[in-house]
C-alpha cells in the first residue's frame, strides 16, 4: 500500500489492518486452552526413548493423570511401569502460577518418597533431557503475563511443513532459570512446534519439537516429541500412545501415598 493510498483511507475513516503482537497472538492461544480446547483432567499413556552420545539407546514406559484447577493450579501424577530398572517409579507435582512447584519422587528400593528441592530440580527426570524444573516450566508458561517474561513477535518460519508465528520470551523472572525463550506456533491453530531455551550461550541449551499433531474431540495432542540438549548431543523421544480427557479423576490420586501405592 502506498503512502498515497493509505493517506486515502484514513481521511475516508476506514480502519487499517493491524498485525497482532506477540502479547495478542498468547493471549488468543490462552482463551483458546480455557475455552473450547479446555480439559479439566487427563491420562496419558507414554513411551521415552533416550538416546545418548554414542547412538546408546534407553526406553521408559510410563503412565501420566493430570488435573487442572483454578487459578492455573495443575496436580499430575507419574508411574513407570517399564524396564524393570524404573519400574515403580513415580512422581508426584502440585503446579502453581508465578512459583516453582511442588515435586515429590518415589523411588522403590528406598521404598521412600523424597521432595525434590531447589538444589536438585536441575536434575535429570529419570534419565531424560527433561529436568524437573523443565517440566515444571512447560506446564507454567502457557500462563505467562509481560510481567514474567517481555514478548516479541520475530515473524513467520516453517517447522515441519507448518507456518509458524516465532515468538521470542525475554525472562524477567530468576527462578525462570532461562534468561531467554523463543516459540513457534502454528500460524492457524496456535499450537505450539518448537521451543528454545537459552542461557548466556547463543546457541540453545535445550530444544523441544513437537509433531504429529491430532485433534481429540477438539483439543490438539502431540503424539511425537523430541527434546534435546545440544551440547551434550543427547536427545529424548516422546511418544503419546493413549490419551483420555475429562475421566474424572478424583483429587486423592494425587497425594504422597498414591505413589507409594502406585497406579489404581
Amino acid at each position: 500500500m502506498t503512502r498515497y493510498a493509505l493517506l486515502a483511507l484514513l481521511l475516508l475513516g476506514v480502519p487499517v489492518a493491524r498485525a497482532d503482537t506477540a502479547r495478542q497472538i498468547l493471549d488468543r492461544r490462552e482463551a483458546l486452552d480455557n475455552g473450547e480446547r479446555h480439559w479439566t483432567d487427563r491420562r496419558q499413556k507414554l513411551t521415552f526413548k533416550i538416546l545418548d552420545r554414542r547412538g546408546g539407546t534407553r526406553t521408559r514406559e510410563l503412565e501420566l493423570s493430570e488435573k487442572r484447577y483454578p487459578e492455573d493450579e495443575r496436580k499430575a501424577i507419574v508411574f513407570f511401569s517399564a524396564p524393570a530398572e524404573v519400574k515403580g517409579t513415580a512422581f508426584l507435582a502440585f503446579e502453581h502460577k508465578g512459583k516453582p512447584a511442588d515435586q515429590w519422587l518415589y523411588l522403590p528400593e528406598l521404598q521412600r518418597v523424597r521432595q525434590i528441592t531447589a538444589n536438585t530440580r536441575n536434575q535429570s527426570f529419570v534419565g531424560t533431557d527433561l529436568t524437573y524444573h523443565d517440566l515444571d516450566l512447560l506446564t507454567e508458561m502457557t500462563s505467562w503475563t509481560e510481567a514474567d517474561a517481555a514478548s516479541n513477535l520475530r515473524g513467520e518460519e516453517i517447522v515441519d511443513g507448518v507456518v509458524c508465528q516465532v515468538i521470542e520470551l525475554t525472562t524477567k523472572r530468576e527462578d525462570i532459570g532461562y534468561k531467554k525463550i523463543v516459540l513457534w506456533l502454528g500460524r492457524d491453530d496456535l499450537v505450539p512446534r518448537r521451543y528454545e531455551f537459552y542461557g548466556d550461550e547463543a546457541e540453545p541449551a535445550k530444544r523441544i519439537t513437537q509433531s504429529d499433531i491430532r485433534k481429540i474431540g477438539a483439543i490438539p495432542v502431540a503424539f511425537q516429541t523430541k527434546v534435546e540438549t545440544p551440547a551434550a548431543g543427547t536427545s529424548t523421544e516422546v511418544v503419546v500412545v493413549a490419551t483420555q480427557f475429562n475421566q474424572n479423576i478424583a483429587d486423592d490420586a494425587f497425594s504422597q501415598g498414591a505413589l507409594e501405592r502406585g497406579p489404581e
